[in-house]
């Protein structure tokens, strides 16, 4: 028997995962919560083997909730499941030690799988997702102050605005671009905002 436990803002949706849990004989209903703040202690509350968890919740998304998680108990087997596909989330969550990354639109059979999957220590992807995962893992991360440059460009601020926003010389700003323009194998500013703002970058 699994003990699975919910983590999730949305009432319907917890309702909906413990009538799959609960349906299944394998499978243990062990408590559901309803926000990304508090987690690491319901789930050594509830005394989960495995949680499932969203990535977008309003409190405090589900990804800092797992870091909190892992830090606590690098041993506890989390599976994010959820609507966004976002390159950067998909990757953060496996990075950070997420034993699975499965959307709620997946049919029950691949949700189960992922909760045995982690119950194994196994890492639980979909084709879908780990093709979104190998893509993100192979690019080039930006640096904190390329993301800041890139917020602000994508706001329609020009190069000196960027500096003055960012207390920068305007020079050192076009430098930034540039170097975003080659991690991202993009050619001009908007194409970077665009691709950053698919990969949940921005």
């Amino acid at each position: 028997m699994i003990r699975v436990a919910i983590v999730d803002d949305h009432m319907v949706v917890r309702a909906g995962l413990k009538y799959v849990i609960m349906a299944n004989p394998q499978l243990v209903f062990a408590g559901e919560h309803g926000g990304g703040e508090g987690v690491p202690e319901f789930i050594t509350s509830c005394n989960a083997d495995v949680t499932l968890m969203d990535v977008r919740m309003p409190d405090k998304s589900g990804i800092d909730a797992l870091k909190e998680v892992i830090a606590a108990d690098p041993k506890q087997r989390v599976v994010m499941l959820t609507t966004s596909d976002a390159e950067e989330d998909v990757f953060r969550a496996i990075d950070i030690g997420a034993r699975g990354y499965v959307m709620k639109e997946s049919p029950i059979e691949t949700i189960t799988a992922a909760i045995n999957a982690a119950m194994a220590g196994e890492i639980f992807m979909s084709e879908e997702v780990r093709k979104i995962y190998e893509t993100r893992k192979g690019a080039k991360s930006l640096s904190p102050r390329e993301s800041e440059v890139l917020s602000a460009a994508s706001k329609g601020l020009n190069n000196k605005e960027i500096g003055k926003l960012l207390g920068i010389s305007e020079n050192s700003v076009k430098m930034h671009l540039k170097r975003i323009f080659f991690k991202l194998d993009v050619s001009d500013r908007v194409e970077a905002v665009t691709l950053a703002m698919q990969r949940g970058i921005l």
